[in-house]
């Protein structure tokens, strides 16, 4: 026991975990080891020797890999950051994991704050295809009450021409072209800063990176692009979608691929790790223990009432954020009689029991 207690502390450390937290991974190995026979709690050991958990530091460093990789590979990569926002994979209007790896990749890699942005990528391209529609009416309204102008300041100085010798018909015209002058350039200086404004938030950004944290299946990140799909379409929007993770399956990648092939959005994907199916042969196992190991796998699954989503990629990853859905079941799902490595927490909203009189309260807020 003292031997196995050993290895676990020398796994444990391998996940830059604190002492309290090392102690809880020990302990949970234990529990395994009691409540497993050899054959089960040897996989599921070896299993683990290949977990690939991201602390704080961890992430920072996996992130600055990928970072400094596309240093290297991208042409004029101080104009590509210049010409770019970075953008969590949001999808929800809430704290989700991948914005706490946000953070971690933007403080790592000196981000400018000012080219970050924390709203769901797929609203910004919708907020920038409204703002071509919007700017580009003002700029077009702007351009047609220039040329009314123009056509009347000129008739006015060709008046002011013929009426040369009479003062005060002069005066009247020349008061006349100087009050239509103001307006026009006061309007056509507020223009400007609008379209300053649009050229900043908009136009001048060609590439928009967005930062995730696992890909299993790529199931999320298709329905993502599939949205982005329906707001680029017939769009005049020029600009190439980035997205940067820290592990990512093949399978998932190519999903993406396909995906962004079929809608025919300029796109790219750069990850530190490609994440393994720890159950695929010659992995972890070879093509001789395969079979059985599955089958030790599907038995612990049974005996403890553990059921794969179908999300499930059998990986071995975490973050210090979360542990992702496409886990092997047992590392990250628990049940009465089962303790998991590293616990995927599920965002269960609590439904709050509204009142009568919190809905009246309601009706007369609303009413004032």
């Amino acid at each position: 026991m003292l031997n196995q207690l050993k290895n676990f502390n020398e796994l444990v450390h391998l996940w830059d975990l604190d002492q309290e937290e090392r102690d809880k991974k020990i302990e949970i190995f234990q529990m395994w080891e009691k409540n497993l026979n050899k054959d089960e709690f040897e996989t599921i050991l070896e299993i683990c020797n290949h977990f690939n958990y991201y602390s704080y530091k961890l992430t920072a460093e996996a992130y600055k890999s990928i970072f400094d990789k596309n240093a290297c590979n991208i042409d004029k990569f101080e104009t590509f950051i210049e010409q770019s926002l970075f953008f969590p994979l949001r999808k929800k209007d809430r704290v989700e994991s991948a914005v706490d790896m946000f953070s971690s990749f933007r403080l790592v890699n000196n981000i400018d704050a000012n080219r970050t942005k924390m709203v769901c990528p797929a609203d910004y391209l919708m907020q920038y295809k409204t703002s071509i529609d919007y700017f580009g009416k003002l700029v077009k309204e702007n351009d047609q009450k220039s040329i009314e102008e123009k056509k009347i300041i000129q008739n006015l100085e060709n008046q002011l021409i013929l009426n040369k010798k009479n003062k005060i018909i002069s005066k009247k015209i020349k008061k006349r072209i100087n009050r239509l002058q103001k307006i026009k350039d006061k309007r056509e200086y507020l223009l400007k800063k609008k379209v300053e404004v649009f050229l900043e938030n908009y136009l001048s950004v060609k590439n928009m990176i967005i930062i995730d944290d696992f890909i299993g299946t790529g199931d999320s990140v298709v329905s993502f692009l599939k949205k982005i799909g329906s707001i680029l379409v017939d769009s005049t929007i020029g600009i190439k979608i980035h997205l940067w993770v820290i592990e990512a399956s093949e399978s998932g990648i190519k999903a993406i691929e396909e995906t962004v092939k079929q809608l025919g959005i300029d796109f790219d994907i750069s990850f530190y790790k490609e994440s393994i199916n720890v159950l695929e042969e010659d992995k972890i196992f070879s093509p001789e223990n395969i079979i059985e190991v599955k089958e030790i796998i599907g038995n612990i699954n049974k005996r403890n009432k553990l059921r794969p989503s179908r999300y499930c990629k059998n990986h071995a990853i975490a973050s210090f954020v979360n542990a992702p859905n496409n886990n092997l079941t047992l590392l990250s799902e628990e049940s009465s009689t089962w303790t998991a490595l590293f616990l995927r927490t599920k965002r269960n909203k609590v439904e709050r029991k509204i009142s009568s009189t919190d809905i009246k309260e309601a009706y007369a807020f609303l009413r004032q």
